[in-house]
Protein backbone atom coordinates (compact mmCIF):
# COMPACT_ATOMS: atom_id res chain seq x y z
CA UNK A 1 0.00 0.00 0.00
CA UNK A 2 1.39 3.24 -0.94
CA UNK A 3 0.91 6.32 1.08
CA UNK A 4 0.52 9.47 -0.88
CA UNK A 5 0.91 12.68 0.93
CA UNK A 6 -1.90 15.00 -0.05
CA UNK A 7 -0.77 18.21 -1.43
CA UNK A 8 -2.60 21.33 -0.20
CA UNK A 9 -4.91 22.73 -2.76
CA UNK A 10 -5.48 26.44 -2.98
CA UNK A 11 -9.22 27.13 -2.91
CA UNK A 12 -9.89 30.68 -3.96
CA UNK A 13 -12.21 32.65 -1.68
CA UNK A 14 -13.54 35.96 -2.86
CA UNK A 15 -13.63 38.76 -0.31
CA UNK A 16 -15.58 41.20 -2.45
CA UNK A 17 -19.12 42.21 -1.41
CA UNK A 18 -21.84 41.09 -3.65
CA UNK A 19 -23.89 43.75 -5.36
CA UNK A 20 -26.69 43.89 -2.82
CA UNK A 21 -27.84 47.37 -3.81
CA UNK A 22 -29.07 46.24 -7.21
CA UNK A 23 -30.83 43.31 -5.61
CA UNK A 24 -32.55 45.62 -3.15
CA UNK A 25 -33.74 47.84 -5.96
CA UNK A 26 -35.03 44.82 -7.83
CA UNK A 27 -36.96 43.71 -4.79
CA UNK A 28 -38.49 47.15 -4.37
CA UNK A 29 -39.37 47.40 -8.04
CA UNK A 30 -40.89 43.93 -8.05
CA UNK A 31 -44.62 43.85 -8.55
CA UNK A 32 -46.43 43.25 -5.31
CA UNK A 33 -48.95 40.48 -5.58
CA UNK A 34 -51.92 41.18 -3.31
CA UNK A 35 -52.87 38.55 -0.81
CA UNK A 36 -55.92 36.63 -1.98
CA UNK A 37 -58.96 37.11 0.17
CA UNK A 38 -60.52 34.15 1.82
CA UNK A 39 -63.34 32.90 -0.37
CA UNK A 40 -66.53 31.87 1.13
CA UNK A 41 -66.90 28.15 1.34
CA UNK A 42 -69.56 26.60 -0.72
CA UNK A 43 -72.34 24.62 0.76
CA UNK A 44 -70.61 21.38 -0.12
CA UNK A 45 -67.43 22.41 1.63
CA UNK A 46 -69.19 23.56 4.76
CA UNK A 47 -69.04 21.12 7.59
CA UNK A 48 -71.45 20.46 10.33
CA UNK A 49 -69.86 23.00 12.66
CA UNK A 50 -69.43 25.76 10.11
CA UNK A 51 -72.50 27.72 11.14
CA UNK A 52 -71.71 27.52 14.81
CA UNK A 53 -68.13 28.53 14.12
CA UNK A 54 -69.23 31.54 12.10
CA UNK A 55 -71.66 32.62 14.81
CA UNK A 56 -68.90 32.38 17.38
CA UNK A 57 -66.61 34.50 15.21
CA UNK A 58 -69.30 37.13 14.73
CA UNK A 59 -69.90 37.24 18.46
CA UNK A 60 -66.21 37.74 19.07
CA UNK A 61 -66.10 40.51 16.46
CA UNK A 62 -68.99 42.27 18.15
CA UNK A 63 -67.44 41.92 21.56
CA UNK A 64 -64.03 43.09 20.41
CA UNK A 65 -63.58 46.87 20.99
CA UNK A 66 -63.02 49.13 18.00
CA UNK A 67 -61.34 52.54 17.99
CA UNK A 68 -61.62 55.46 15.59
CA UNK A 69 -58.56 56.66 13.86
CA UNK A 70 -56.91 59.57 15.70
CA UNK A 71 -56.47 61.57 12.54
CA UNK A 72 -60.22 61.64 11.98
CA UNK A 73 -60.85 63.06 15.45
CA UNK A 74 -58.06 65.54 15.03
CA UNK A 75 -59.41 66.66 11.68
CA UNK A 76 -62.89 67.20 13.12
CA UNK A 77 -61.45 69.22 16.00
CA UNK A 78 -59.41 71.31 13.54
CA UNK A 79 -62.48 71.96 11.45
CA UNK A 80 -64.42 73.02 14.55
CA UNK A 81 -61.63 75.34 15.65
CA UNK A 82 -61.47 76.82 12.16
CA UNK A 83 -65.20 77.43 12.22
CA UNK A 84 -64.98 79.01 15.66
CA UNK A 85 -62.03 81.17 14.61
CA UNK A 86 -63.95 82.24 11.50
CA UNK A 87 -66.86 83.26 13.67
CA UNK A 88 -64.53 85.12 16.05
CA UNK A 89 -62.84 86.90 13.15
CA UNK A 90 -66.21 87.99 11.83
CA UNK A 91 -67.17 89.30 15.24
CA UNK A 92 -63.82 91.10 15.58
CA UNK A 93 -64.18 92.75 12.18
CA UNK A 94 -67.70 93.90 12.97
CA UNK A 95 -66.62 95.20 16.39
CA UNK A 96 -63.63 97.01 14.86
CA UNK A 97 -65.83 98.63 12.26
CA UNK A 98 -68.30 99.80 14.89
CA UNK A 99 -65.45 101.15 17.02
CA UNK A 100 -64.03 103.09 14.08
CA UNK A 101 -67.44 104.57 13.31
CA UNK A 102 -67.88 105.57 16.95
CA UNK A 103 -64.48 107.28 17.04
CA UNK A 104 -65.24 109.12 13.81
CA UNK A 105 -68.55 110.33 15.19
CA UNK A 106 -66.90 111.60 18.36
CA UNK A 107 -64.27 113.44 16.30
CA UNK A 108 -66.99 115.06 14.17
CA UNK A 109 -68.91 116.18 17.25
CA UNK A 110 -65.76 117.67 18.76
CA UNK A 111 -64.94 119.52 15.53
CA UNK A 112 -68.48 120.92 15.28
CA UNK A 113 -68.28 122.14 18.88
CA UNK A 114 -64.96 123.88 18.22
CA UNK A 115 -66.32 125.52 15.06
CA UNK A 116 -69.37 126.78 16.94
CA UNK A 117 -67.18 128.31 19.64
CA UNK A 118 -64.91 129.91 17.03
CA UNK A 119 -67.92 131.32 15.16
CA UNK A 120 -69.25 132.95 18.32
CA UNK A 121 -65.87 134.49 19.23
CA UNK A 122 -65.29 135.88 15.72
CA UNK A 123 -68.73 137.49 15.52
CA UNK A 124 -68.41 139.07 18.97
CA UNK A 125 -64.92 140.37 18.12
CA UNK A 126 -65.88 142.02 14.84
CA UNK A 127 -69.17 143.37 16.19
CA UNK A 128 -67.29 145.12 19.01
CA UNK A 129 -65.13 146.90 16.40
CA UNK A 130 -68.17 147.99 14.40
CA UNK A 131 -70.16 149.23 17.41
CA UNK A 132 -67.32 151.30 18.89
CA UNK A 133 -66.10 152.65 15.54
CA UNK A 134 -69.42 154.29 14.74
CA UNK A 135 -69.50 156.25 11.48
CA UNK A 136 -65.81 155.56 10.84
CA UNK A 137 -66.23 151.73 10.81
CA UNK A 138 -67.76 149.59 8.09
CA UNK A 139 -69.87 146.44 8.27
CA UNK A 140 -68.14 143.23 9.42
CA UNK A 141 -67.13 140.70 6.75
CA UNK A 142 -66.49 137.05 7.64
CA UNK A 143 -64.56 134.06 6.29
CA UNK A 144 -66.52 130.80 6.52
CA UNK A 145 -65.65 127.10 6.81
CA UNK A 146 -68.01 124.15 6.26
CA UNK A 147 -68.23 121.76 9.20
CA UNK A 148 -68.86 117.99 9.25
CA UNK A 149 -72.57 118.68 9.73
CA UNK A 150 -72.72 120.71 6.50
CA UNK A 151 -73.16 124.10 8.22
CA UNK A 152 -71.08 127.23 7.52
CA UNK A 153 -69.10 128.63 10.47
CA UNK A 154 -67.21 131.94 10.66
CA UNK A 155 -63.52 131.32 11.34
CA UNK A 156 -62.19 134.82 10.51
CA UNK A 157 -63.38 138.35 9.88
CA UNK A 158 -62.47 141.99 9.52
CA UNK A 159 -63.97 145.48 9.86
CA UNK A 160 -62.74 148.32 7.66
CA UNK A 161 -62.16 151.63 9.48
CA UNK A 162 -61.24 155.11 8.26
CA UNK A 163 -57.99 156.47 9.74
CA UNK A 164 -57.54 159.46 7.42
CA UNK A 165 -56.96 162.93 8.86
CA UNK A 166 -59.76 165.48 9.19
CA UNK A 167 -59.64 169.12 7.91
CA UNK A 168 -58.67 170.53 11.33
CA UNK A 169 -56.28 169.14 13.96
CA UNK A 170 -59.01 169.22 16.61
CA UNK A 171 -61.30 167.05 14.49
CA UNK A 172 -58.42 164.71 13.72
CA UNK A 173 -57.70 164.26 17.43
CA UNK A 174 -61.32 163.37 18.21
CA UNK A 175 -61.47 160.95 15.28
CA UNK A 176 -58.22 159.19 16.17
CA UNK A 177 -59.35 158.75 19.77
CA UNK A 178 -62.50 157.01 18.55
CA UNK A 179 -60.54 154.87 16.09
CA UNK A 180 -58.15 153.77 18.84
CA UNK A 181 -61.05 152.90 21.13
CA UNK A 182 -62.67 150.87 18.33
CA UNK A 183 -59.44 148.95 17.68
CA UNK A 184 -59.12 148.00 21.36
CA UNK A 185 -62.85 147.36 21.92
CA UNK A 186 -62.75 143.50 21.83
CA UNK A 187 -61.88 141.56 24.95
CA UNK A 188 -58.80 140.08 23.25
CA UNK A 189 -57.47 142.45 20.53
CA UNK A 190 -55.45 140.87 17.75
CA UNK A 191 -51.97 142.03 16.62
CA UNK A 192 -53.63 143.85 13.71
CA UNK A 193 -55.89 145.68 16.18
CA UNK A 194 -52.86 146.87 18.15
CA UNK A 195 -51.21 148.12 14.95
CA UNK A 196 -54.29 150.16 14.04
CA UNK A 197 -54.48 151.58 17.57
CA UNK A 198 -50.79 152.60 17.48
CA UNK A 199 -51.22 154.26 14.09
CA UNK A 200 -54.24 156.22 15.33
CA UNK A 201 -52.34 157.30 18.44
CA UNK A 202 -49.39 158.49 16.34
CA UNK A 203 -51.71 160.55 14.12
CA UNK A 204 -53.34 162.08 17.21
CA UNK A 205 -49.92 163.04 18.62
CA UNK A 206 -49.03 164.81 15.39
CA UNK A 207 -52.36 166.66 15.43
CA UNK A 208 -51.78 167.77 19.04
CA UNK A 209 -48.39 169.11 17.99
CA UNK A 210 -50.04 171.19 15.29
CA UNK A 211 -52.55 172.54 17.81
CA UNK A 212 -49.72 173.48 20.18
CA UNK A 213 -47.90 175.31 17.39
CA UNK A 214 -51.01 177.27 16.50
CA UNK A 215 -51.62 178.17 20.15
CA UNK A 216 -48.03 179.32 20.54
CA UNK A 217 -48.25 181.45 17.43
CA UNK A 218 -51.45 183.06 18.64
CA UNK A 219 -49.90 183.76 22.06
CA UNK A 220 -46.84 185.35 20.51
CA UNK A 221 -49.04 187.48 18.31
CA UNK A 222 -51.09 188.62 21.31
CA UNK A 223 -47.95 189.48 23.28
CA UNK A 224 -46.57 191.41 20.36
CA UNK A 225 -49.76 193.38 19.92
CA UNK A 226 -49.95 194.09 23.66
CA UNK A 227 -46.35 195.29 23.69
CA UNK A 228 -46.92 197.64 20.80
CA UNK A 229 -50.04 199.04 22.49
CA UNK A 230 -48.14 199.65 25.74
CA UNK A 231 -45.34 201.41 23.94
CA UNK A 232 -47.78 203.68 22.18
CA UNK A 233 -49.86 204.33 25.31
CA UNK A 234 -47.10 204.68 27.89
CA UNK A 235 -49.48 204.73 30.88
CA UNK A 236 -50.14 202.40 33.77
CA UNK A 237 -52.92 202.53 36.34
CA UNK A 238 -52.42 200.49 39.53
CA UNK A 239 -55.35 198.38 40.78
CA UNK A 240 -57.76 199.99 43.21
CA UNK A 241 -58.21 198.72 46.79
CA UNK A 242 -61.65 197.36 45.88
CA UNK A 243 -60.15 195.15 43.18
CA UNK A 244 -57.54 193.68 45.52
CA UNK A 245 -59.73 193.33 48.64
CA UNK A 246 -61.28 190.03 47.50
CA UNK A 247 -57.90 188.32 47.21
CA UNK A 248 -57.58 188.65 43.46
CA UNK A 249 -54.49 190.33 42.03
CA UNK A 250 -54.71 192.30 38.82
CA UNK A 251 -51.41 193.69 37.65
CA UNK A 252 -51.32 196.15 34.80
CA UNK A 253 -48.41 197.22 32.67
CA UNK A 254 -45.85 199.45 34.28
CA UNK A 255 -45.44 203.03 33.08
CA UNK A 256 -42.22 203.66 31.22
CA UNK A 257 -41.29 206.99 32.70
CA UNK A 258 -38.07 208.72 33.60
CA UNK A 259 -38.83 208.49 37.35
CA UNK A 260 -39.29 204.70 37.27
CA UNK A 261 -36.11 202.97 38.54
CA UNK A 262 -37.13 199.64 36.99
CA UNK A 263 -37.58 201.28 33.62
CA UNK A 264 -34.25 203.00 34.00
CA UNK A 265 -32.57 199.69 34.80
CA UNK A 266 -34.20 198.15 31.73
CA UNK A 267 -33.10 201.07 29.55
CA UNK A 268 -36.67 202.25 28.89
CA UNK A 269 -36.68 205.47 30.96
CA UNK A 270 -37.51 207.75 28.14
CA UNK A 271 -40.64 208.54 26.14
CA UNK A 272 -38.99 210.74 23.57
CA UNK A 273 -39.40 210.27 19.85
CA UNK A 274 -35.83 209.04 19.47
CA UNK A 275 -36.42 206.38 22.11
CA UNK A 276 -39.59 205.19 20.38
CA UNK A 277 -37.76 204.99 17.07
CA UNK A 278 -35.03 202.99 18.75
CA UNK A 279 -37.61 200.60 20.15
CA UNK A 280 -39.13 200.21 16.71
CA UNK A 281 -35.76 199.32 15.24
CA UNK A 282 -34.85 196.94 18.05
CA UNK A 283 -35.67 193.25 17.90
CA UNK A 284 -39.16 192.36 19.08
CA UNK A 285 -37.89 189.56 21.34
CA UNK A 286 -35.68 192.01 23.22
CA UNK A 287 -38.63 194.35 23.71
CA UNK A 288 -40.79 191.50 25.03
CA UNK A 289 -38.03 190.42 27.38
CA UNK A 290 -37.74 193.95 28.74
CA UNK A 291 -41.49 194.08 29.30
CA UNK A 292 -41.43 190.76 31.18
CA UNK A 293 -38.63 191.97 33.41
CA UNK A 294 -40.50 195.19 34.11
CA UNK A 295 -43.74 193.36 34.93
CA UNK A 296 -41.87 190.95 37.23
CA UNK A 297 -40.34 193.72 39.31
CA UNK A 298 -43.63 195.57 39.31
CA UNK A 299 -45.32 192.58 40.93
CA UNK A 300 -42.53 192.27 43.49
CA UNK A 301 -42.36 195.94 44.51
CA UNK A 302 -46.08 196.79 44.28
CA UNK A 303 -47.82 196.37 47.69
CA UNK A 304 -50.97 194.29 47.49
CA UNK A 305 -53.69 193.97 50.12
CA UNK A 306 -55.24 190.55 50.41
CA UNK A 307 -58.59 189.90 51.99
CA UNK A 308 -58.92 187.37 54.81
CA UNK A 309 -61.64 184.85 54.35
CA UNK A 310 -62.89 183.19 57.54
CA UNK A 311 -64.89 180.02 57.60
CA UNK A 312 -66.83 178.68 60.53
CA UNK A 313 -66.53 174.97 61.21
Amino acid sequence: MSIVTPAPLGVPFTTANHNTESARRDNLAREVIPQPSQADESGAEKGLGADSERARQNQQAQNSPTYDKPQNAQSSESEQQANNSGKDNGKDESAGKQDAERRQQEANEKEVKELQERDREVRQHEQAHANRGGQYAGAPSYEYQRGPDGQQYAVGGEVSIDISEEPTPEQTIRKMEQVKAAALAPAEPSPQDYRVANEAQQTAVEARGEVAKESMAQAQKAVSQAGEGAEEDGSYQPPSPDETADGGITVGRRTLSESDPVAEAAGLASDSREFKQMLARRDNEINQRSLRIANFYAQVTQPVERGLVQQSI
